[in-house]
């Protein structure tokens, strides 16, 4: 069996497994944690543990207060291989209604600051946190102390970090914005408590995204492996916190034969690039989006991320014929996290 028919079949188990469980949910579980009766009991944890690690192990739960309705089921990947599924697994939820809400990823704690997680037998208070920061243009690196990190072995230090992380700002915020964590074991005088990462956020969004909430676009110039200049086009963030599902990286590589200085495309290739590049990224709709453009010696590259479960790769391909003005090379692999534009990723 191929790997696309291994990948299919899986997806296929995994599908069927989550309309299970939401059938599950709908006909059983939701009434009674609602009910308060079985909601929370072991027996009834436990249940929610099993149906939920058969759709995949790397996948996890939290209940807690909803923003609109009066509960709220998060389903959030463990691991960031594992987003796209969760996002998936959105997809199949019911409806929300007053009693229940969901989500895919951890959201930041209204009350943050009172909350205090349990690890290894020791306790970390959320307004014990501090935070080192080093603020970059579209990101920010922080170094996080709680005085009890040092009671944990260095391996496994990272995990109160990440999970409060995931509830001062949201998981969502925190791998969109914050590029690197480090757990430290000396506080540091211009420090700030660990909810202060809120407002900091909110400043970085505020520099990445329009007013209609969608990412900007960024011009970078650099020189090629081969010397020769290149120029990209970028979304900011370039990253797929805000797309999990789209999992797929579709490469579409388009020869032009005017170039004006440094190799850029000009007169009628300009024109056609444009044209084509527009229709290419119209034609996926909600299955992908166009996310860079890299543009060197007479030749471009449209760097396209869709959903892997949908025809939009073949759509891309297909649609890439249309280019008569020199060759065309084409070609896509899974990419969950992004990393065949990482070079391009701005700080």
């Amino acid at each position: 069996m191929g790997l696309r028919s291994r990948l299919r079949k899986a997806r296929s188990s995994q599908e069927e497994l989550a309309h299970a469980f939401w059938q599950w949910w709908q006909d059983d579980a939701a009434d009674r944690i609602c009910a308060g009766t079985d909601g929370f009991a072991p027996a009834y944890i436990k249940r929610l543990n099993q149906r939920i690690a058969r759709i995949s192990p790397g996948l996890a739960w939290e209940l807690g207060a909803g923003t609109v309705a009066e509960h709220a089921l998060v389903i959030f990947a463990e691991q960031p291989d594992q987003a796209a599924l969760a996002r998936r697994v959105l997809k199949a939820a019911p409806a929300p209604d007053i009693h229940w809400e969901y989500a895919d990823t951890r959201r930041a704690a209204v009350d943050f600051e009172e909350l205090t997680l349990g690890i290894a037998g020791q306790d970390f208070a959320a307004e014990d946190f501090r935070v080192r920061l080093l603020l970059n243009r579209y990101s920010a690196d922080i170094a996080v102390y709680h005085p009890h990190l040092a009671l944990l072995p260095g391996a496994k230090r990272m995990l109160p970090v990440s999970i409060m992380l995931d509830h001062a700002i949201g998981q969502a915020d925190a791998a969109a914005w914050i590029r690197i964590v480090e757990p430290v074991l000396q506080p540091h005088a211009d420090d700030i408590p660990l909810g202060g990462l809120r407002e900091v956020v909110d400043r970085l969004r505020a520099g990445a995204l329009d007013e209609h909430g969608q990412p900007i676009w960024e011009e970078l110039h650099g020189v090629a492996a081969d010397g020769e200049p290149i120029t990209a086009v970028v979304q900011v963030p370039l990253a797929p916190t805000f797309w999990p599902d789209f999992d797929q990286h579709v490469a579409i590589r388009l020869d032009y034969r005017t170039e004006l200085g440094g190799g850029q495309p000009g007169g009628r290739s300009a024109q056609r690039l444009q044209q084509l590049e527009n229709a290419l990224a119209a034609a996926l709709g909600p299955d992908g989006r166009l996310v860079a453009v890299e543009t060197t010696a007479g030749r471009r590259t449209l760097h396209f991320y869709v959903d892997s479960t949908t025809s939009a790769a073949w759509q891309l391909e297909a649609g890439a014929v249309a280019w008569t003005e020199g060759p065309v090379g084409t070609g896509s692999e899974l990419d969950p996290s992004w990393s065949s534009v990482r070079h391009l990723r701005l700080r």
